[in-house]
């Protein structure tokens, strides 16, 4: 075999009985996270889905959702948290290809990502129209406007999580 052996002392100073010893010699265990990382994205974006809809309202616009933008969203939510994560850029080409499949001749597409630390629905609501791309894209008016919105949180350790999130419109302009 390739692989070089490591100590079975090494191995148990991680993991089981060993670990709390290592724990007692200063080097502290991490927790992992203890969130069901899909239902907490799922009551999310159905929270974010309500405040985006209570928005428009006060602004006399209807809000019709684009289920499979939302889905197309996703592989860009994880290509940020790579390119965070690792430094290293993925996977733009692809997602730009099926935006493009996706949305129609003549219709404009825009897409506003945010990260947070947090998971306040409200908070992170109230940042998102701090920007002034947000807003234009929860404001978009025109012929067949569909919004998406997508969440997605990246758990680690000690309960500590990145939760990304996509807000995007398509639509045919008003000229």
């Amino acid at each position: 075999s390739c692989w070089k052996a490591m100590s079975e002392d090494a191995i148990k100073s991680v993991t089981g009985a060993g670990a709390e010893l290592s724990a007692r010699k200063g080097l502290p265990m991490l927790r992992s996270p203890q969130h069901d990382t899909v239902q907490l994205c799922q009551q999310l974006e159905a929270s974010l889905r309500q405040a985006t809809w209570q928005h428009r309202k006060e602004l006399g616009l209807l809000t019709v959702w684009d289920d499979r933008l939302c889905f197309l969203l996703a592989p860009a939510l994880a290509a940020y948290e790579l390119e965070r994560y690792t430094g290293v850029s993925a996977g733009n080409e692809e997602f730009q290809s099926s935006i493009r499949k996706h949305v129609a001749e003549g219709h404009t597409f825009k897409g506003f990502p945010i990260q947070f630390i947090h998971c306040n629905e409200s908070a992170m609501f109230t940042s998102c129209l701090r920007s002034s791309v947000c807003r234009d894209i929860l404001s978009s008016e025109g012929d067949e406007v569909r919004l998406a919105v997508r969440v997605h949180i990246y758990p680690y350790p000690e309960n500590t999580h990145a939760v990304w999130l996509m807000f995007a419109v398509h639509y045919r302009s008003i000229l």
